[in-house]
């Protein structure tokens, strides 16, 4: 590889916030330069797109894992309602809930990401999946091209970490990928200290456990990136932040009772429906007392949210930042969660990295820049 040829490594890690990174210490002590990003609203499928391509939501279309199926296309999630014959304390098990993704995915050609959590099986008939495609292998996410797309288009070398495999055989395939191929950009991908936090918090043993297990990865990962010459940058990024849970919101009466459709992920609910049948929700909504604010079409627009055609929602009531809604159709009770308003601190993200980071880049759709410019891609 000639000397001075520009090269990336590019490692993703879920929940990697402002805080995160403080406790990272030493495990990140070749990158000196750090800097908190503004995040999206949303959770990480959002994020994570975000951080591939440089656009907001509005651009790329993604959010959260569910949206409302188009009226003039039949749900794909449809066949899932035989899950109903079964007991709920049956149908609701993760075991069963993998095997029905699994399914689902092979016999749908779909290679995204496909979780079904808790979902009652007699919705899933008007709800959809965003993400079909892998994202690390698209040409693009709802017609906005990723970087790992446009070196790929350029010819150069990329290797992206297959996130399909547990976390200890992905970074295992990294290490012996990058060793090997000595790529001109590596994109890896970490989900380990986000599932600590959910169930430990900020102060679990379990999430220190996971910094000094990514903390050793990604320095052997840039170790062998240096093996291989030319003139290595290193971005270490998160999609959000973690906010430890203090508050628990039941919200099945009240679903029952708003006569419209709703999602109840772990943090907001999103309704549907006519002029007459939202704003009815929303009153009910705001009158139940719970910690937390309506988000109307007009407030989503200001965060950028995908709007055309209501994907995501009419609206949506969002909790406050350490409240989630359990149960809820993604899960229960859980220490640690993120999908919070912007401008909440676990809805910032963190960058760390070996080279000075532009002054212009304040949020997470910045990073994909830096890739492109770093390997003469353009912006």
């Amino acid at each position: 590889m000639p000397l001075g040829r520009p090269r990336v490594l590019v490692v993703f890690v879920d929940a990697f916030g402002p805080a995160q990174l403080a406790r990272f210490g030493d495990e990140l002590s070749a990158l000196h330069h750090r800097r908190p990003l503004e995040g999206i609203l949303g959770f990480s499928s959002g994020a994570l797109a975000s951080v591939l391509t440089g656009a907001p939501p509005a651009a790329h279309g993604r959010m959260c894992l569910f949206t409302a199926c188009r009226v003039e296309q039949p749900s794909i999630l449809r066949p899932l309602r035989w899950l109903g014959l079964l007991p709920r304390i049956v149908h609701e098990r993760t075991r069963v809930r993998s095997i029905a993704a699994r399914v689902l995915a092979t016999a749908s050609g779909l290679t995204g990401y496909v979780a079904l959590h808790r979902v009652p099986p007699e919705e899933f008939h008007w709800l959809d999946l965003p993400e079909r495609e892998d994202l690390f292998q698209a040409r693009d996410v709802g017609g906005v091209s990723t970087f790992l797309a446009d070196a790929r288009a350029a010819g150069l070398s990329v290797y992206a970490a297959p996130w399909q495999l547990p976390e200890a055989a992905r970074w295992q395939h990294a290490h012996e990928a990058i060793r090997r191929r000595q790529p001109d950009i590596a994109f890896l991908y970490a989900a380990d200290l986000d599932g600590a936090l959910h169930v430990g918090g900020n102060g679990g043993a379990q999430a220190g456990e996971a910094i000094a297990r990514i903390g050793t990865a990604i320095d052997r990962a840039r170790q062998e990136m240096i093996r291989g010459g030319g003139e290595l940058t290193t971005l270490v990024v998160g999609d959000h932040g973690m906010a430890d849970v203090d508050a628990f919101v039941d919200p099945r009466a009240l679903v029952r009772e708003l006569g419209t459709r709703a999602f109840v992920d772990s943090t907001m609910l999103r309704v549907w429906g006519d002029d007459r049948r939202v704003a009815r929700a929303r009153q009910r909504l705001e009158d139940a007392g719970w910690p937390g604010r309506w988000l109307g079409e007009e407030q989503l627009r200001q965060r950028q949210a995908p709007m055309r055609g209501a994907p995501y929602g009419r609206g949506m009531f969002l909790l406050d930042e350490g409240a989630i809604f359990a149960p809820s159709w993604v899960g229960g009770r859980i220490a640690g969660m993120h999908g919070y308003d912007v401008g909440t601190v676990s809805a910032r993200a963190a960058l760390a990295s070996d080279r000075p980071i532009p002054d212009a880049v304040q949020s997470i759709t910045g990073v994909a820049r830096i890739v492109r410019e770093r390997l003469g891609l353009g912006d």
